[in-house]
C-alpha cells in the first residue's frame, strides 16, 4: 500500500486558520474528519442517532456511496471491522451540539418541504447529501485558501498520524480506523509508526540516564 499523504503540524495550523472563515457546516465536516478519521462515506451516512453526546462516542453503522449508473445509495461499512463505536474528544462533541442546533433551526425554516432525513449533512430540504460532496467542496476550499494539495481522504490519514504522534498504540489506531488487519495500519502508516517508536526509544534512554544520575 502507498504511504499516506497527510498534513504536518504547520500545514494543519494553516488549515485551522482557513476554517475560521468557513460556516459551521463546513467546519464540522472537516474537524469531524480530522478528529475521528472516519471515511468520507461513513461521514455522509452518519445520522444524529449514531452520536451519543453523553458517552462522547460515535457509532459507525453504514456508509454512503455513489456509482455512475446506480446513483447514490447506502451500504454496510467497508469491512466487518469498519462497523465500530469510536470515542471522540469533547471539542468535537461541543461542535456537534452547536451544529445540531443550527441543523434543527434550518429544518424548522423549511417546514413541510423537509424530506425527513436524519443525516448530519443534508441538502437545503433535508435530503441526504451527495456522497461525493465532501471531496468536491474540500478541493475548492484548499484552492481558495492556497493550502498545500490534499484530498478529503487525506484528512483521515492526517487523523491517524496525529494519533500516532501523540503516542496512541498501533493496535488502538487500527481498531479506531476500522482496519481489518493491523498489517494494514503498518502498511499505510509504517513511516510514522517507526518515527514514534524511535521517539519512545529516545525517551527510554533519557529515563535511564536520569535514573543513573540519581544513583550517583
Amino acid at each position: 500500500k502507498k504511504q499516506a499523504l497527510c498534513y504536518d503540524e504547520e500545514q494543519l495550523a494553516a488549515l485551522f486558520k482557513a476554517l475560521e472563515a468557513e460556516n459551521l457546516k463546513h467546519k464540522t465536516l472537516v474537524l469531524l474528519a480530522l478528529f475521528t478519521g472516519m471515511r468520507r462515506g461513513e461521514i455522509m451516512a452518519l445520522e444524529w442517532g449514531d452520536i451519543n453526546f453523553e458517552e462522547q462516542t460515535i457509532a459507525i453503522r453504514r456508509a454512503a456511496q455513489y456509482l455512475p449508473g446506480l446513483g447514490a445509495f447506502t451500504k454496510d461499512p467497508k469491512t466487518e471491522t469498519s462497523s465500530r463505536v469510536i470515542s471522540v474528544p469533547p471539542v468535537i462533541i461541543s461542535l456537534l451540539k452547536d451544529y445540531r442546533k443550527q441543523w434543527l433551526e434550518n429544518r424548522l425554516k423549511v417546514g413541510d418541504l423537509w424530506q425527513g432525513s436524519e443525516r448530519l449533512f443534508v441538502t437545503w430540504d433535508g435530503r441526504p447529501g451527495h456522497p461525493e460532496w465532501p471531496s468536491q467542496w474540500f478541493s475548492k476550499f484548499i484552492k481558495r485558501h492556497k493550502l498545500p494539495p490534499l484530498n478529503f481522504h487525506g484528512l483521515r490519514h492526517t487523523a491517524a498520524t496525529m494519533m500516532i504522534n501523540t503516542g496512541v498504540p498501533a493496535k488502538v489506531v487500527s481498531g479506531h480506523f476500522g482496519h481489518a488487519n493491523i498489517k494494514t495500519t503498518y502498511d499505510i502508516y509504517g513511516h510514522y509508526l517507526r518515527s514514534a517508536d524511535k521517539e519512545a526509544a529516545d525517551r527510554l534512554e533519557q529515563y535511564y540516564q536520569k535514573l543513573k544520575e540519581n544513583t550517583k
